[in-house]
Parts: structure tokens; C-alpha cells; sequence
């Protein structure tokens, strides 16, 4: 190769290493938020916390409106031989409301949690994954360097989308989370139930979304290892493999914007949290 020639190609596959070597080094805490979320940035920090006892408290005054509300409606529907809810089934709902309200906090950090350790199961290197399209080496100069530069510049900008939308999760999640307390109320009522089961839907799906999309990193990866492809073919399967993993979400938000899908009801929520403590008993 002419010896400028040779001199351009190692500048540039230079330039473009130091490039994934520094967004490596930066985004690695980012990255990380792909499989984990950290309880420090939600149910541990302190000022979502706050945000989530003032939310509370806000619940248990309407709490206590909306009890006196129907206790007016039941000694009225009693006086007149109107039809109410009976005092027996009024009661049990109320009190499972109270317990509810006050152990959101704890449900939503055990969810976390457990999310968090399914993601440790799924062993995923997700900043070596554009290395590994080229055969976990560098850009050479030997290679067609314009060529494999927006091939690298369009896996990073893939690998930034999961990035963002991992901060969005955890974002998310956190308004959630704070307002999980007015949720619970609203399920108390027949009026306002479909508000809660749209909260819960969305709720669920904001925290799958991290297994979900990691398990879509391992099982892409290791289609990857297995077919043995890198180079050209290895770049165009580690894109194609980002991008299916920034479709989860959108394809997930479509179950929780659904009006027709079910959701449990405050019994079946009150069987499941029984059975996740038993579990850690």
C-alpha cells in the first residue's frame, strides 16, 4: 500500500477506536442501567421517597373523604330501603386499600429486586457486543475504513437508543412508583377501577421492560457467537440485534395502552404479594 495511503488508514482506524474506546469508558455506567436498576435511583433514593410519602398522604385524605362519602350513602341507602353496598363487603376492600397503599413501596422494590436478579442470571456483555461483530478486534487499516467507520458510528448510535431508553425506564418507573399510592386508591371504586388497571398494566410492562430487552441482548448475542459471523455480516447482525432490542418497549406499551387487556384485581394482587413474601420467609 502507497505509504500515504497506509498513513490515512491507520489515522482513521485510530480515530475511530479512540472513539468506541471513549464512548465505552463513558457510557459504561449507562450501559449497566440495560440490565439493572439500581434501587438508589428509585425506591432507595431519598427524594423519591419523599415524592412517594407525600403521595400517600394526599391518598389517605381521600381515603378518608371517600369513606365518609359512602358511609353517608350506606345510612342513607339503609333509611330510604335504597340499594348500597353492604358494611361486610365495604369494610374488607377499604382495609385491603389501607395495606396496599402503605406497602407500595415495598412491592415496588421487591419487583425491582427480582427483576434485577433475573437480569444477573442472563450473563450479558453489552459493550463488547460491537467488538465482537469484528471479531473482538480493533478497526485495522488493513480493512476498509470508511466502510467499517459507519458500520461502528451506526452500531453506536443503535447501542445509544438502548441506552436512552433504559434512562426513560428508570425515569418512568419513578413516576409510577410515586403515584402507586393514589393508583391503589382509585381501585377502590368502580368509577375509577379502569384508571387503576391502566396504571398497573403500564406499571408491570415499565419493569419487565428491562428483563425483556435484556433477555433479547443474550439470546441475540449468542446467535451471534453461534453463527460465527463477523465483519461485514457481523456488524449487520449486531445492528439488526440493537434495534430489535429498542423495539420491546413500543411493542410492550401496546399491552399497556390496551383497554381490553385484563388485569387482576385487589385480590389477586393481595394472593400474589403474599406468595412473593412467602418466598422470602
Amino acid at each position: 500500500m502507497n505509504p500515504i495511503a497506509q498513513g490515512i488508514s491507520d489515522f482513521f482506524a485510530n480515530l475511530i477506536n479512540n472513539v468506541v474506546n471513549s464512548l465505552n469508558t463513558n457510557l459504561g455506567p449507562l450501559v449497566a442501567l440495560i440490565g439493572n436498576t439500581p434501587l438508589q435511583l428509585t425506591t432507595g433514593n431519598p427524594i423519591i421517597n419523599g415524592a412517594w410519602i407525600t403521595m400517600v398522604g394526599i391518598a389517605d385524605a381521600f381515603l378518608g373523604l371517600y369513606v365518609i362519602i359512602k358511609l353517608i350513602q350506606m345510612m342513607h341507602g339503609e333509611a330510604t330501603g335504597t340499594i348500597h353496598m353492604p358494611v361486610g363487603q365495604f369494610v374488607p376492600k377499604v382495609i385491603l386499600t389501607i395495606i396496599l397503599i402503605h406497602a407500595s413501596s415495598f412491592l415496588g422494590t421487591q419487583l425491582i429486586l427480582i427483576i434485577n436478579a433475573l437480569c444477573a442470571v442472563v450473563n450479558v456483555n453489552v459493550q463488547d457486543l460491537i467488538r465482537q461483530a469484528n471479531n473482538g478486534q480493533p478497526v485495522t487499516a488493513q480493512q476498509n475504513v470508511t466502510f467499517f467507520a459507519i458500520l461502528t458510528l451506526i452500531s453506536l448510535f443503535s447501542l445509544i437508543r438502548v441506552v436512552f431508553q433504559a434512562i426513560k425506564r428508570v425515569i418512568f418507573f419513578n413516576v409510577l412508583y410515586v403515584l402507586s399510592g393514589p393508583a391503589f386508591l382509585m381501585s377502590l371504586d368502580v368509577q375509577t377501577a379502569p384508571w387503576f388497571q391502566f396504571w398497573l398494566r403500564t406499571y408491570l410492562v415499565t419493569i419487565l421492560t428491562q428483563f425483556l430487552q435484556f433477555l433479547t441482548l443474550d439470546l441475540g448475542i449468542q446467535f451471534l457467537l453461534a453463527t460465527n459471523q463477523t465483519g461485514f455480516i457481523g456488524f449487520v447482525l449486531a445492528i439488526a440485534l440493537l434495534n430489535l432490542t429498542a423495539e420491546i418497549p413500543s411493542l410492550l406499551s401496546r399491552f399497556a395502552s390496551s383497554a381490553g387487556a385484563s388485569a387482576p384485581g385487589l385480590g389477586e394482587i393481595a394472593r400474589g404479594a403474599i406468595t412473593a413474601a412467602a418466598l422470602f420467609i
